[in-house]
């Protein structure tokens, strides 16, 4: 089993508070190293130039985004498709009715 046993709570009685410890806000298990918090953004260039490991990236001066995506016409094609075999079959079946 991974939980202890129920046990009831004790009976209290009224008018007198029973203090109860905070429940943990975080489950640690063992091994794991509570790591420090990061920083949000990136170091201007006079403190990244302080750190030990020299100056950051700041950006890509070459990156050039991928074109845009094609124009999904896909379902333009199949509406269409559909409409002419609609007609067709419309026709041919007053074709053989008439």
């Amino acid at each position: 089993m991974s939980q202890p046993p129920y046990q009831p709570a004790p009976h209290v009685p009224a008018g007198t508070a029973v203090q109860q410890p905070a429940a943990p806000t975080q489950i640690v298990f063992p091994g794991q190293v509570q790591l420090p918090p990061q920083p949000q953004f990136a170091p201007s260039p006079q403190q990244s130039a302080r750190l030990p490991q020299g100056t950051l990236a700041t950006g890509f001066p070459n990156y050039v985004p991928p074109p845009p995506s094609p124009v999904n016409r896909t379902s333009l094609y199949v509406g269409i498709l559909v409409c002419l075999l609609t007609v067709a079959f419309a026709v041919l079946g007053f074709l053989v009715v008439g």
